[in-house]
């Protein structure tokens, strides 16, 4: 009977399992909330009617575009566990493509330093998700901001630095991720800050949590996702930056045609429609990446484990016990026949 309702409870965990790792793989197949992107797509059409004649003809000779990403600043943007183009800047991709017929071609780099090192080459057309700086303004044109969030001031718990501001971190160290518009803010306007570069947000806060850092700089969306992501959990909130920078798209400047055509596309999208799109991708959880997948096949293994040798546990306990009851039953039957020979002889004797 506990062999059965053993069996029973370890099939119940690994549907359960099962239905987690459905939708941790497949997520889109459990989606119930209405996609604002979704009702977008179906209301936008073609902006080529609006279009000089010089910039269709360049895009008529110029087909494909191909777009730098940061993959590593969820939730503007990201490549998923399938490796496609998403977040924030991924869903105006797509609309962009749908009102202009362009093929986009998202590249897939180390780094969001790698990133703007193609854009300067000429082997990236445009950015989804960047920030307008003096730096890049040297080489790319932006549209108008589609998105804008201020940066977040955070430092670690009982360092002794628990509030600040831009003032109070002159001469202090300050991580930022290498090439990003908070590193280009500290050069270009606070010099007297001493600017720690790092490849990744994580490795910035990395390196405050480690102490080669006094705080970190950056966007508050992408410091609480990594905390979480990361289990750097003695990060403070420690003050924010007045100066923020707004996200747009950003077209290299030597392609002044691909940037009217977009700079038309997304002058369809009204504000209120920017709200929808951006309400969505920062109230939501970040969607299962690599990580979640390696999560749910280890507990997937290790509960399929610990059920086959429960099982096996459950089937030798048993035959131990019939065993002990075919041993106590032997005994007794040796007894009896014992306690019947000595009354045979005892018989026997008296005859």
């Amino acid at each position: 009977m506990r062999q059965l309702l053993l069996l029973c409870l370890g099939l119940a965990i690994i549907v359960i399992q099962g239905l987690l790792g459905a939708q941790t793989f497949f997520p889109e197949a459990f989606a119930t909330k209405e996609d604002a992107l979704d009702g977008l797509l179906e209301q936008k059409s073609s902006v080529l009617d609006k279009i000089a004649p010089e910039d269709l003809a360049w895009l008529a000779a110029n087909p494909v575009v191909t777009v730098g990403v940061d993959p590593n600043f969820y939730p503007l943007e990201m490549f998923d566990e399938r490796g496609r183009y998403t977040g924030l800047g991924g869903d105006y991709l797509r609309l962009l493509a749908k009102m202009t017929g362009i093929d986009f071609r998202p590249v897939s780099t180390s780094d969001w330093a790698a990133t703007e090192e193609l854009a300067r080459q000429g082997k990236i057309d445009l950015f989804m998700a960047a920030a307008k700086t003096g730096r890049r303004s040297e080489y790319m044109l932006f549209t108008a901001p589609y998105i804008t969030e201020p940066g977040i001031i955070m430092t670690r718990r009982g360092g002794g630095l628990d509030s600040a501001d831009v003032t109070s971190l002159a001469g202090k160290k300050v991580a930022v991720v290498k090439d990003y518009s908070w590193h280009d803010f500290l050069k270009e306007f606070h010099p007297e800050i001493v600017a720690v570069p790092a490849a990744t947000t994580l490795e910035a806060l990395q390196k405050v949590a480690a102490g080669e850092a006094d705080a970190v700089l950056d966007y508050e969306f992408n410091l609480l996702e990594k905390i979480q992501t990361g289990g750097i959990l003695q990060m403070q909130t420690a003050g924010k930056v007045d100066s923020s920078y707004g996200h747009a798209v950003a077209v290299r400047n030597d392609k002044p045609e691909l940037f009217n055509v977009i700079t038309t596309a997304l002058a369809q999208v009204t504000p209120q429609e920017r709200e929808a799109l951006a309400r969505k991708w920062l109230q939501q959880e970040r969607p299962a990446g690599q990580e979640r997948h390696l999560q749910w096949l280890f507990f997937f293994f290790v509960e399929s484990s610990l059920l086959v040798l429960g099982l096996i546990w459950l089937y030798h306990a048993g035959v131990r016990k019939h065993t002990r009851e075919l041993r106590t039953k032997l005994t007794a039957l040796e007894k009896r026949l014992a306690r019947e020979e000595t009354a045979h002889a005892e018989t026997a004797a008296n005859a």
